[in-house]
């Protein structure tokens, strides 16, 4: 990985993975404690919370009223790990930003805002001494910094590099909004997950040319080096630093920039000449003008895989079975309309689904 990507991992271990749709998404919920030994509240409460971050000291904090959750002062906080604080004196709200990171912290508010995901937990940010402060738990789950409290001692430190993981899947939705992008892989709607790009992100061919997220399209098979840190919403969300095609490019160039996809099961099987030749399937658009209803035609060079990319057989698309359909807008104007398929993903099989 190099520089730049290494300071993209660094940013990124500090957020909560980039949001997922251009609306908020569920709400989430983080109310436990953050390795917090246990307090009493009698001897506890009133006493200072010596704060350090990455082995410096900062302003000390308090133990919230019932003494049991640590606030630390944000700006102290934010200031040693480089993050830019911007205070919004009229509703009191504090924006957080470094880089790719973005986030929201409004007072008396259990509501954090971090890259278009929201966040709960369990406490509120406070005002006081004219100081705004945060649960310790803050820096965990929003910053995702390591933190240990023992005793009146709270101890924050940053990573320096993010694990990563690398993961397969099939392109299912691309979202190119000039203020959020990501693709979607491994399923659809609630499926797979959401890998949320920035202008730091690589996209490389099968061949090993450099690409844009323009050339991408839905049904593409490709390998993702993403963030270990997902969100807990459905699907979940994550940074991502490159996004490899893994379809041969002569198979891609062939394709239409246009590809339409529907995902559900298989209601019907058509064979001829014992092989199959037709596949009915009943589901959800994955585009705007593919129909929820449809049927494709199985033909020699139609691929049928997994998520992994990996062929299957042909025997595997029955009744029942979970799939994803992609095609060429090319389709009659029957009902349910019919058109020739390119790829056929399969799921999870009919008796996988019964057996559930």
């Amino acid at each position: 990985m190099n520089n730049n990507m290494k300071k993209v991992s660094a940013l990124m271990a500090l957020s909560m993975a980039l949001g997922g749709g251009a609306a908020y998404a569920a709400t989430l919920d983080n109310t436990q404690p953050v390795h917090q030994t246990s307090v009493s509240a009698d001897s506890k409460a009133t006493d200072a919370v010596n704060v350090s971050v990455n082995g410096a000291s900062i302003s000390d904090g308090y133990w919230n009223k019932d003494g049991k959750v640590a606030m630390i002062p944000l700006r102290d906080l934010t200031e040693a790990l480089g993050i830019e604080l911007k205070w919004n004196k009229e509703n009191k709200t504090a924006e957080l930003t470094r880089g790719v990171l973005w986030t929201q912290v409004i007072t008396g508010k259990d509501q954090y805002s971090v890259n278009k995901m929201l966040l709960t937990l369990g406490t509120a940010p406070e005002i006081t001494g004219g100081t705004l402060y945060v649960p310790a738990s803050f820096a965990e789950k929003v910053l995702h910094g390591q933190v240990n409290t023992t005793g009146n001692q709270v101890t924050i430190s940053s990573e320096e590099d993010v694990k990563t993981v690398t993961e397969r899947g099939v392109i299912t939705r691309i979202s190119n909004q000039d203020d959020y992008k990501s693709i979607q892989i491994g399923g659809a709607g609630l499926d797979g997950i959401v890998l949320n790009l920035n202008e730091d992100t690589s996209f490389i061919s099968a061949d090993g040319k450099e690409i844009a997220l323009t050339d991408l399209t839905i049904g593409m098979n490709v390998e993702a080096e993403h963030s270990q840190i997902t969100t807990r919403s459905l699907p979940p969300q994550t940074p991502t630093y490159k996004v490899t095609v893994l379809d041969d490019a002569t198979e891609s160039e062939t394709q239409l920039k246009e590809v339409l996809g529907t995902a559900g099961t298989i209601e019907n099987v058509i064979t001829a000449e014992g092989n199959i030749s037709q596949i009915e399937i009943t589901g959800t658009r994955l585009t705007e003008t593919a129909p929820d209803h449809v049927v494709l035609n199985i033909a020699k060079d139609t691929l049928l895989v997994n998520h992994e990319g990996e062929t299957v057989k042909a025997e595997e698309l029955t009744k029942g079975t979970k799939v994803i359909g992609f095609y060429s807008p090319v389709l009659t104007r029957s009902l349910p309309p019919i058109g020739t398929a390119w790829k056929v993903v399969v799921e999870a099989p009919a008796a996988e689904l019964e057996a559930k």
